[in-house]
């Protein structure tokens, strides 16, 4: 198809609307696909940047007396407007090279997020805070291949009657050095899969059940095997043992546990948050020493936090928060801190519980 030269001005007006038409409808149309990759990494990473800073914070906080407080992200939205017009006016064609078309071209481009958030309070501040772990989710962390000393060693407070040291000032305590002891026992037997654990229905609901394995282990898992039944004073016999919440066992088959609430795990775990001596000296924190430690009492587990005045290269830390006027932070060399921070955070994703509040209808307009 070609235009007569005395059609050229309306041939040209379409050819131009029609190619600006097209081209934005093929923008719009792959507007959404083009920042799906960007935007869900992007929220992935500033989420869990912000998971870190919070557990993080919350950690200085307690050493300081400062109540605890989580701000959950209940919904992210993200909301893209894409839009244009254009016009062209093209006057008649005369052969004038001086006389040009005119032509305009309007475009906008929004981007509107909308996060909401929820502060943790009511019955979910008791059921993720203030109650004790399950002892069933605390041997389920072990089974999922964290190490059980430094598990039990920071969430169990005490096993058929072995109690743990505590470095916090309410409950401060030397820990009893066979429930050290067993600890190590279990941390061999764990790496020789010598030991496990499953859930039975009884007339109460599911009962967990601690399984010492005797087939296909050697002896020395055999001989660590006995020396925790001694211990614990278990059936020397037996290969199944009833995991309760309790002070003490009622038999020889049953395991009882007394385990720390999250409150109580993060105060623990807060020993390790270096202090300005200054706010030491001032009585504005407590100073926790670690009660008892001794090579006997096997690893202690501490997230070591720095401090600075300054806030410290982004490439040398894990997690930095600001507080009172000092920068926290641990190093991204330490991995045993950065493994224990991880520690706490998908222990609090386990223990996150109770009737959290239903986040906002939102209702979003098509552009």
């Amino acid at each position: 198809m070609s235009c007569h030269r005395m059609y050229w001005p309306r041939c040209a007006r379409f050819l131009c609307l029609s190619l600006l038409v097209q081209g934005l409808s093929g923008c719009s149309a792959r507007v959404g696909p083009k920042t799906l990759p960007a935007d869900r990494f992007d929220y992935t990473a500033a989420l869990t940047r912000s998971w870190k800073e919070q557990m993080l914070l919350n950690m200085v906080r307690l050493r300081y007396m400062d109540p605890p407080l989580f701000l959950n992200v209940q919904q992210v939205v993200q909301q893209y407007t894409l839009a244009g017009s254009g016009s062209i006016a093209a006057p008649g064609w005369s052969g004038d090279a001086a006389i040009a078309p005119a032509a305009g071209a309007t475009g906008t481009w929004a981007e509107s997020p909308t996060i909401t958030y929820n502060p943790m309070s009511g019955e979910q501040v008791t059921k993720s805070l203030l109650q004790p772990v399950s002892p069933a989710d605390v041997v389920s962390l072990v089974e999922a291949g964290w190490p059980i000393d430094a598990v039990f060693g920071i969430a169990v407070r005490s096993i058929n009657g072995l109690h743990a040291g505590s470095r916090t000032a309410l409950l401060k305590r030397p820990g009893d050095p066979d429930f050290y002891r067993v600890l190590m026992l279990l941390k061999e037997m764990q790496a020789s899969d010598s030991f496990g654990m499953r859930a039975d229905q009884t007339k109460g609901g599911a009962g967990t059940i601690v399984v010492f394995r005797a087939q296909h282990i050697g002896e020395a898992d055999l001989a660590n095997a006995k020396k925790v039944r001694e211990l614990l004073h278990l059936s020397p016999d037996a290969e199944e043992f009833k995991l309760t919440f309790a002070a003490q066992a009622q038999d020889d088959k049953e395991i009882a546990m007394l385990t720390r609430s999250m409150l109580e795990i993060l105060a623990e775990a807060s020993a390790g948050v270096e202090i300005p001596s200054s706010d030491v000296e001032e009585g504005r924190v407590l100073k926790m020493d670690i009660p008892g430690a001794s090579p006997e009492l096997g690893p202690q587990f501490i997230v070591h936090v720095r401090f600075s005045s300054s806030k410290p290269d982004p490439k040398e830390a894990f997690a930095v928060v600001p507080y009172r006027n000092y920068w926290f932070w641990v190093d991204d060399r330490d991995l045993s801190s950065k493994r224990g921070l991880g520690f706490l955070m998908m222990l609090f994703t386990l223990l996150e519980s109770g009737t959290t509040a239903a986040p906002p209808v939102l209702t979003i307009s098509k552009p």
